[in-house]
């Protein structure tokens, strides 16, 4: 899509920039501003009633540095390792992060004091400085809260923006892929029935290549289809080129047990495995195998598909970077759809790997049609 970058992701804007492991330029410019506007708060009463020294003006900024340094494990619990979490599930957690929040606070000043020359803090004092400073926690955190859910309203709105684009192409798709399939279908019976009885092999290629052609008619009008439809239409297509390839080109792909229900995206694994053949196995002379494998862990499944092929012997995050149309689309689709990514690593001993994970989602079926 014209509004996506190269590897796949809807394009950030400036002050959503990068900033480290996952940060960006804004969230951390209101992290630190909101730190700058308590100090200024807290100072205000020493500058209206002129008892704002040098050294106080310093002592409250020590004093708002240490307490922006004590929220950051907060911060990170609740907006990092726990943020998908509900709402009501992360307030609880703030009964645990306040007493961590202050607790940090505390030993901060238990190291400063002494490196300054100031007494060690009572208990009495400990105990008279909790309630202002969880006090200062609840705004802190309110803030960031109002914050955050402002920022995942504008990443939801801008999903539905770049799914809703997505739908419409998917239609429009549709109704080129309605205009007189059956005329192809009836093409390919009509070869088939031609086929000498000697040539069965000749006729079940047609076969496997009418279903191919079948199952990507349907997928124009069903977004959603189970894992076993789409394991089975990934295993039509091996075996298609299976024949072509020969000896050269080997495939497994791992049972599906009780996964074969779960709900997927249409032709989510097709350009992993077309490329896995294509820029793979096909420049070995020698060949390779291409492995497909499904395994599920907690709510989530993993797919790999993995390939013994050519491999790629630069900076694996270019060649994400530097994708085909098919597999930047299939990241495109993770991300707005599970907000996932694809991971790619080399395989052993040679060739690639390429795995991602999308949450489990049972297929059923409602007068017809399927639901998620």
């Amino acid at each position: 899509m014209s509004n996506a970058n190269g590897n796949g992701s809807i394009p950030l804007s400036p002050g959503h920039k990068r900033l480290w492991k996952g940060i960006s330029w804004q969230e951390a410019s209101v992290f630190l501003s909101l730190f700058v506007i308590m100090s200024f708060m807290y100072g205000m009463p020493q500058y209206i009633t002129g008892k704002a020294t040098f050294q106080s003006i310093a002592e409250t900024g020590v004093d708002c540095l240490f307490m922006a340094l004590s929220c950051i494990p907060a911060w990170w619990l609740h907006f990092r390792k726990f943020a998908h979490w509900p709402l009501k599930k992360r307030f609880l957690l703030h009964l645990f992060t306040a007493v961590l929040y202050y607790g940090c606070w505390t030993l901060l000043y238990a190291w400063y004091n002494p490196l300054t020359g100031k007494p060690v803090m009572t208990a009495m004092q400990v105990l008279l400085n909790a309630g202002p400073n969880l006090l200062f926690y609840i705004q802190i955190f309110s803030f960031l809260h109002i914050y955050h859910f402002f920022k995942e309203r504008e990443a939801q709105l801008k999903r539905e923006k770049e799914l809703s684009s997505l739908a419409y192409n998917s239609e429009i798709n549709a109704l080129k892929a309605q205009i007189q399939p059956h005329f192809l279908f009836n093409t390919l019976n009509s070869i088939s029935a031609s086929v000498p009885p000697e040539q069965e092999t000749t006729r079940e290629l047609i076969a496997k290549l009418a279903d191919t052609f079948r199952y990507a008619l349907y997928v124009t009008q069903h977004e959603w289809v189970t894992l076993h439809e789409e394991a089975a239409f990934i295993h039509t297509i091996l075996e298609l080129e299976n024949r072509r390839f020969g000896k050269r080109l080997r495939f497994d792909i791992s049972p599906l047990k009780e996964n074969g229900n779960i709900a997927v995206p249409s032709m989510l694994l097709q350009p992993l495995v077309e490329n896995a053949i294509r820029h793979g196995i096909a420049p070995c002379v020698e060949g390779g195998s291409i492995q497909v494998d499904f395994e599920q862990t907690g709510n989530r499944i993993k797919i790999t598909v993995s390939d013994t092929g050519k491999g790629y012997t630069g900076n694996l995050d270019e060649l994400l970077a530097s994708s085909g149309v098919g597999l930047r689309n299939t990241m495109q689709r993770l991300d707005l759809l599970f907000n996932e990514t694809i991971h790619i690593e080399r395989n052993a001993p040679t060739g690639l790997r390429f795995y991602f994970y999308i949450p489990v989602q049972y297929h059923g079926k409602q007068n017809g049609t399927y639901y998620r």
